[in-house]
């Protein structure tokens, strides 16, 4: 049996280091199984990761890495090695990239999936019962079944109303990270996916972690059915998710799809398997979604196919060697791969300019109150219901700060010195840099390969409306191709950015720290509706900081960056009915901020308006 939790992030496991009443059944699922604490994902979304699942092959091989590709028909999946061999199929599935149509359901006799798509149904609980049932009918015969739910993935308040009011009633306390919340209320994807109403990391932590609840009570029902009928014992069961979750580790926002850091990729990863031999076994090595397929075949006794890449992750259980010894991962969204092998992490260039990638995946807007004086560049795009509508935001300014997130330059990570990936090592060590590229080459050669021989001319995958729909909705961008003047603009914006790769403003920890104290007072003024002497003495203080900030880089490029805080401080106080006397401000300001000014809407500059005032 696989499970699949889509979007479970591992650390949010009790088995993995959360609290123990989140997950208590996957915790004692874990008890009698195998853990493995380094398990990585080949992408950091859905479609290319369960293909890997089903076909013990990476995203290169099996050549599914865009919503466009379907899995080649000269490849076989698990159900259809098993079904091949006498074994009944089943597949409950919450739908989006785990419908049919991509050849995942290929060797189903099953196959329930979430269509018509309905919002209300991401979860186990659209199916369970009927699952159950099918598992019970099946007495002694040999089955394979799939199961597949969103219970985890955003929106994150979907969960069950009982369990989403018992996680909100734990205390939240304040993070580094809860600034990043203000600067997404002007993205359209995060009020799409209701990420804009959390104001701290903690409260949609809660939230999320009442998706994980909701989740564990199913694999608890299943584990139970399973117990009831005598067939626990003898059942290989495999608990996994296929990407993890961003929660703004590396800034851009909560959500998955474009970056490929481990807080991404990391997956839970845990195996049960018959008569629970290697219970308590933690495995520390590398594994990766690509050894699923191979550990399901090789544990039923079944011959494996001999494309598939993978190792049986019960061999590397038992102390044999993995037969790869490194992880491949890429996502279709930045044109990006990434390589984990030898102790190091490297992640290639982009190939697509990351204004195009932000634009089309975050979808920041000029804030309103920075649109008195500057537009923004014009982008034609699609919102979640697939209508078209134009957004702005200055390109060249980047005033919320979206484009030096994404990982656009080489990386060089050291695994074990660098766990959280903050160090980027590709200046300075050109030796190894150089040994990853090579690597990187080959091994990507040797998948391609793979694919050659699997690919049989099939046509691609024609998404329909109502599952555009649906994807949207869970915040994937579909349907969104660029036209062949955006595409000029593409090739332009890619050429200026590899000769001035996006990178984060001189002395930006300082500016962070400024961002974090506005929010702390702007926490207060929500929840208590005005600001104290001191909470506004703060504010003056931050808006003179901004300024000195931008002083201290003496480079206009931040100027917008500037102006936009500033504009945010004093709309802070006058929100509690105050003033703040920022005209010398304005006035500092006004040299850095003229030339995107003139360059981008005729509008009057910050201190023609300060006077004004």
């Amino acid at each position: 049996m696989l499970v699949s939790i889509d979007t479970l992030r591992a650390e949010r496991l009790g088995i993995y280091g959360n609290a123990a009443d989140v997950s208590p059944n996957i915790d004692a699922l874990a008890r009698d199984a195998v853990v493995f604490d380094q398990a990585l994902s080949v992408a950091p979304w859905t479609l290319p990761s369960h293909v890997s699942m089903f076909t013990g092959l990476d995203a290169v091989a099996h050549g599914v890495e865009s919503p466009e590709d379907r899995i080649p028909t000269r490849a076989v999946t698990l159900a259809e090695h098993f079904a091949a061999r006498g074994y009944r199929t089943a597949a409950w599935t919450a739908g989006g990239f785990v419908g049919p149509g991509w050849g995942l359901e290929d060797g189903f006799e099953v196959f329930d999936t979430n269509t018509p798509w309905v919002t209300a149904d991401m979860g186990f609980s659209r199916y369970l019962s009927r699952a159950l049932g099918w598992m019970r009918e099946r007495g002694d015969e040999p089955w394979f079944a799939f199961l597949h739910s969103f219970d985890t993935h955003g929106p994150y308040d979907q969960s069950d109303p009982a369990l989403l009011a018992r996680f909100r009633a734990r205390p939240v306390g304040e993070s580094p990270l809860d600034h990043e919340f203000f600067r997404s209320t002007y993205t359209r994807y995060a009020r799409s996916m209701g990420f804009d109403r959390y104001q701290q990391l903690g409260t949609a932590l809660n939230d999320y972690d009442s998706g994980v609840a909701e989740a564990d009570r199913a694999v608890g029902a299943i584990v139970a059915e399973l117990r009831r009928s005598g067939r626990y014992d003898e059942a290989l069961i495999v608990v996994l998710s296929d990407h993890g979750e961003t929660f703004y580790d590396r800034g851009l926002r909560l959500g998955h799809g474009m970056q490929l850091y481990d807080c991404v990729l990391r997956v839970p990863l845990i195996v049960k398997l018959p008569r629970s031999a290697q219970a308590g076994t933690r495995v520390s090595s590398l594994v990766d979604l690509v050894d699923v397929a191979p550990t399901l075949l090789e544990v039923a006794g079944l011959p494996r196919d001999p494309r598939m890449q993978g190792s049986s992750l019960a061999a590397i259980a038992r102390g044999e060697r993995r037969s790869r010894s490194y992880s491949l991962s890429g996502t279709h969204s930045t044109a990006t791969h990434a390589l984990v092998y030898d102790g190091y992490k490297y992640i290639g260039d982009s190939a697509i300019p990351p204004q195009h990638s932000v634009r089309v995946h975050i979808q920041p807007e000029t804030p309103p109150l920075l649109q008195k004086y500057v537009q923004g560049d014009e982008f034609p795009t699609l919102d979640e219901h697939g209508d078209e509508i134009v957004t702005h935001y200055p390109n060249a300014g980047d005033p919320l700060g979206y484009f030096e997130d994404l990982t656009f330059r080489e990386c060089l990570f050291e695994r074990a010195s660098d766990p959280d990936e903050r160090r980027n090592l590709a200046g300075e060590r050109p030796a190894e840099l150089e040994r990853l590229r090579a690597a990187m080459a080959s091994i990507f050669a040797a998948s391609r390969a793979i694919h050659e021989q699997l690919e049989s001319g099939v046509a691609q995958r024609e998404l329909n409306e109502i599952e555009l729909r649906q994807l949207r909705e869970l915040g994937y961008a579909v349907g969104n191709e660029p036209d062949e003047a955006q595409r000029s603009e593409m090739d332009s914006q890619l050429a200026e950015a590899r000769a001035n790769p996006p990178r984060p403003p001189p002395g930006n920890d300082a500016l962070v720290a400024l961002d974090r104290r506005v929010h702390r007072v702007r926490l207060a003024q929500r929840a208590e509706g005005t600001l104290s002497a001191v909470e506004l003495e703060e504010l003056e203080l931050c808006a003179a900081g901004v300024l000195d900030w931008l002083e201290s880089t003496q480079d206009g490029r931040w100027a917008l960056r500037a102006l936009w805080r500033l504009l945010e401080i004093e709309s802070l106080a006058r929100a509690a009915g105050h003033e703040l006397d920022t005209t010398e401000l304005h006035r500092r300001l006004r040299r850095f901020v003229a030339p995107f000014l003139r360059k981008a809407a005729p509008q009057e500059a910050p201190v023609q308006a300060e006077e004004q005032r």
